[in-house]
C-alpha cells in the first residue's frame, strides 16, 4: 500500500475515534447518556440531540467496514504477487500485537448481563492474530520444494487439532442445555467456535515456523 493510501486511512480512522470521542462526551454531559449506555431500543424515540452519536457511530462503522473490504482486497493481491514471485509475503512481525484484541472478548461476560449482548464473545478470534508474529519471522523466504511440504504439514496439523476441539465441544454441548440455560449454552459454543478457529490461524504459523527453523538448523549441523 502506498504512503498517501496508509496516511489518508490512518486520517479517517483517527477522525472516526476523535468524533466517537466528543459524540460521546456530548451525549454525557447534554443528552443523558442516550446511545451511549445500554438503552431499550423498543421504546426509542429520535430526538435532535442524537445526532451527533448517530453520525458519528455510522462514520464509524462505515470505516469499519470500509477497512476490512481493503484488507480483504490487499490481502488478495499479496497472495497473487506471492504465487507470481515465490517468495512470502512481507509481514511485521509486531503485527502480532493485534492478538491482544482477543482480550475485547470478556467484554461479552459484562455486556450479557446488561443487554444479553453475545457479540462481543466473538472477538476471541482476535488471538489468532498473534500468529502474525511468527509469520513475520518467516516473511520474504524463497518457497522452495522443502518449505512448500512445511507449510501444507503445518496447515493440515493446525487444522486437525481446531477440528477436533470444535469436534468435542459439539459433542459436549449437544448433550443438553448448559447449566440449565439454552443461552449459556449459545455463548459456549461462540467461545469455543471462535477460539478454535483462533487456534488454527495461530498453530499454522508457528508450526511452519517451527519446522523451517528446525530444517535449517538440521542443514547447519550436517
Amino acid at each position: 500500500m502506498k504512503t498517501n493510501k496508509k496516511k489518508i486511512w490512518i486520517g479517517c480512522g483517527i477522525f472516526c475515534v476523535l468524533s466517537l470521542f466528543l459524540s460521546s462526551w456530548y451525549a454525557v454531559s447534554f443528552n443523558d447518556s442516550r446511545l451511549v449506555v445500554p438503552m431499550d431500543f423498543k421504546d426509542y424515540v429520535f430526538r435532535a440531540k442524537d445526532l451527533p452519536m448517530i453520525i458519528s457511530l455510522v462514520l464509524t462503522c462505515g470505516y469499519v467496514c470500509s477497512l476490512f473490504v481493503m484488507l480483504f482486497v490487499y490481502a488478495g493481491e499479496k497472495q497473487r504477487q506471492v504465487e507470481e514471485t515465490g517468495v512470502t509475503r512481507k509481514v511485521n512481525p509486531r503485527l502480532g500485537w493485534l492478538g491482544v484484541l482477543g482480550f475485547l472478548g470478556f467484554a461479552g461476560f459484562a455486556t450479557y448481563p446488561v443487554d444479553g449482548s453475545v457479540f462481543p464473545f466473538a472477538f476471541f478470534l482476535f488471538f489468532g492474530f498473534f500468529g502474525f508474529y511468527y509469520e513475520g519471522r518467516v516473511s520474504g523466504t524463497f518457497m522452495d520444494e522443502r518449505f512448500r511440504e512445511n507449510m501444507v504439514r503445518a496447515r493440515l496439523k493446525a487444522y486437525r487439532i481446531s477440528f477436533r476441539v470444535m469436534l468435542i465441544a459439539l459433542i459436549v454441548l449437544c448433550q443438553g442445555k448448559l447449566f440449565g440455560n439454552l443461552e449459556y449454552t449459545l455463548i459456549a459454543a461462540i467461545i469455543t467456535l471462535s477460539l478454535a478457529l483462533a487456534l488454527g490461524i495461530f498453530l499454522s504459523e508457528y508450526l511452519l515456523y517451527r519446522y523451517d527453523h528446525d530444517d535449517q538448523a538440521d542443514e547447519s549441523e550436517e
